[in-house]
């Protein structure tokens, strides 16, 4: 906004406390740090739409200023952005905010268990914004409020060869990182650790022989040029990702029908990103395929493999929760993973149908959170 910004008089712990004057909040522009640049499909097809709309059911009283490509400071510090509010707002890849948020942050490492990453990012809204008491208490301990959350398009495997099988792939050097590292070794192959902007050289010049992506990339950083093949089995997705982080005292602060017109437009804004997401990805993979790229289904050793990894994973995830002193790890993890059941038979019914997916979301999560 920043509060700062349009209350300077107000003492500094009356802005911490979240109060303001009567009216004081109109005309406001709230802030929105983001790391990603300027034209990508979360800010054009989801933040944009969603920050006109909150405006124009205020009557411009609540407006917003979108800092992209990292001006406001980068991913890692996302999160000390927000709460201490250098921005009133932001996008939030919470395992860069483990220490802060361990609870929240847990499920994330179950990064390769999405199968179908906008069923496993709508349990993800209910879960941070609904069922998990801690992770919102932890979040309001720190001064933020989570409004939204969403996840990108699959990971596939793309090869600069003729790789089309687990037997193929083993010893490949294969760029991969994190719990997909470990999912890629699992399978046999070598991984090695490469910037995402130097993952085309790397496939170009023979450094990497595949490379775990996203499908976009296949478009956005030419992959397509430079692979042979393509999986076509997702791998997993960052589902836990927050799309609308807000400064607590600042959304407190807010007028009622502010914050009103920010609520009754988050479920849009969740539905607007994902599809976005999918349908970028589905455009990427028909435009490879146009170009030469062969789509290639995984053979039953990999679809066993991938099973079992997953199998594990979920036991992993625990584990680790446990080891870090994160409290009532399994209890939560069961959990969530019976709302990504409850909502993979929501959204079979749903199929592509926005409204009757908004509506879902709003049903289930965005009239039922406390923020």
């Amino acid at each position: 906004m920043s509060l700062r910004r349009f209350l300077p008089a107000l003492a500094p712990g009356l802005l911490a406390a979240g109060l303001s004057a009567p009216g004081a909040l109109a005309d406001t522009t709230l802030t929105y740090g983001s790391s990603l640049p300027a034209p990508h499909i979360v800010h054009t097809a989801g933040l944009e739409p969603f920050f006109a709309r909150v405006e124009a059911a205020t009557g411009g009283d609540t407006g917003w200023e979108l800092s992209p490509g990292g001006a406001m400071g980068g991913v890692k510090e996302a999160f000390s952005m927000v709460a201490d509010n250098v921005t009133d707002a932001g996008l939030l890849l919470d395992i860069y905010a483990r220490q802060e948020l361990p609870v929240t942050s847990m499920f994330s490492d179950m990064i390769t268990l999405p199968d179908d990453f906008i069923v496993f990012a709508a349990a993800a809204n209910e879960m941070q914004l609904v069922a998990c008491e801690e992770c919102i208490a932890e979040r309001s301990a720190r001064d933020v409020v989570s409004l939204a959350y969403y996840g990108p398009d699959p990971y596939l495997i793309m090869c600069r060869d003729d790789t089309r099988s687990l037997a193929d792939l083993q010893n490949k050097k294969t760029r991969a990182s994190g719990r997909l590292g470990v999912l890629m070794q699992d399978f046999g192959a070598t991984t090695v650790t490469i910037p995402s902007s130097e993952v085309y050289e790397s496939l170009q010049r023979g450094q990497a022989d595949c490379t775990v992506a996203s499908t976009a990339w296949l478009e956005s950083y030419a992959l397509k040029d430079v692979v042979k093949t393509v999986i076509d089995l997702p791998t997993g997705s960052y589902f836990n990702a927050g799309l609308m982080l807000m400064n607590k005292p600042v959304f407190d602060g807010l007028s009622e029908a502010g914050q009103q017109a920010i609520r009754a437009n988050l479920a849009e804004l969740v539905v607007d990103v994902l599809f976005a997401y999918r349908d970028e990805g589905r455009a990427a993979l028909d435009s490879a395929v146009a170009a030469g790229v062969t789509l290639v289904e995984p053979d039953e050793e990999m679809l066993e493999r991938i099973g079992a990894f997953r199998a594990g994973e979920i036991e992993n995830t625990i584990a680790a929760a446990d080891a870090a002193g994160v409290p009532g790890a399994r209890q939560r993890i069961e959990t969530y993973m019976a709302l990504v059941e409850k909502w993979r038979g929501l959204l079979a019914g749903i199929g592509d149908d926005k409204q009757a997916f908004v509506d879902a979301l709003n049903r289930e999560v965005f009239d039922k959170a406390r923020f």
